[in-house]
């Protein structure tokens, strides 16, 4: 499966009442363009995420490969594009809360390739129609979609099983013989999860209290637990700390917690040889932002041993 963004800023109410997306083969004088070539590389299956004056207001899936067809007739007045073109017939998923890609634009251009991207380097929309996104970008807008239109993204997980196996490959510690919603409810939080990591990862490189940098053993730990969030404090990255294995255990167990000030508060239930074997001591402290402090008053309350 690809994923694909695509500018109808000129076409959006034509395409969408058509149910298709439509680009000409080459310009008025005869040369083709790569982002209306692009057309020629959708497939079944794929989704296209769309952009009309600079807000997400529909998703796309494409209900066959691309064809090539003649400009439809709703178009005549719009372009004076050339007759000859591609044609990819899709379902378009229409969200009740629009995406505003400005205000996760920081987001978005660490995410979508440097190659052939939507969006230029200043995040305004480079000059064109259609383009091939990273999945990882691709998850992120799953993700933003999630917060707001939950339904939306249910609507698509169910459209073929192919897009629920795309993510499932990723993770390899899904069981494979759960029921299908519990699969579907573990992938929609691992993407969340994917996503708050790398919020974490541009804040703090390294694991707050002993500064392990290598991200193959960071952990994105949230404070007040993924099961009890909202769909807003899931994503929000003052939600969370960057830890190592040993360091996430101790806090997702309550055995550790901070005060307000980011002074570590270890457990009474860990003895001193237990303290240096898993590299705890009492002076340590993590630098404790003002937005955090609200989640971690949860963490004491809800997990922390005394």
């Amino acid at each position: 499966m690809n994923y694909f963004f695509v500018f109808q800023n000129k076409s959006y109410k034509e395409e969408r009442t058509g149910g298709y997306l439509w680009a000409p083969q080459k310009n008025q004088k005869g040369q083709r363009v790569s982002h209306w070539s692009e057309m020629e590389n959708v497939k079944k299956g794929d989704i296209i995420f769309n952009s009309y004056n600079t807000e997400m207001l529909s998703v796309i899936v494409a209900k066959e490969d691309s064809i090539v067809h003649e400009k439809p007739a709703d178009l005549d007045n719009i372009e004076s594009w050339e007759k000859e073109g591609w044609m990819v017939f899709g379902d378009y998923y229409d969200l009740k809360v629009p995406i505003a890609y400005k205000d996760y634009m920081d987001e978005v251009l660490d995410l979508q390739g440097e190659r052939y991207a939507p969006f230029n380097k200043i995040g305004r929309g480079n000059t064109g129609y259609l383009f091939k996104v990273t999945p990882q970008l691709a998850e992120y807008l799953f993700s933003l979609i999630e917060v707001q239109n939950s339904e939306v993204l249910d609507q698509l997980l169910n459209i073929d099983r192919k897009v629920v196996e795309e993510f499932i490959s990723k993770v390899e510690d899904i069981p494979r013989d759960i029921d299908e919603t519990e699969r579907e409810q573990i992938i929609k939080s691992r993407i969340g999860q994917s996503i708050f990591k790398n919020k974490l990862l541009k804040t703090n490189g390294n694991c707050r209290l002993c500064g392990v940098e290598d991200e193959r053993f960071l952990i994105a730990s949230h404070i007040k637990k993924w099961s009890v969030s909202n769909n807003q404090e899931r994503l929000d990255e003052n939600n969370g700390l960057l830890l190592c294995p040993n360091h996430d255990s101790l806090f997702d167990k309550g055995y550790i917690s901070f005060n307000d000030d980011g002074d570590i508060l270890i457990s009474k239930s860990l003895d001193y040889q237990s303290m240096i074997f898993l590299n705890i001591n009492e002076s340590m402290k993590i630098s404790m932002k003002s937005d955090q402090r609200d989640y971690m008053k949860w963490h004491k309350e809800n997990l922390f041993k005394q």
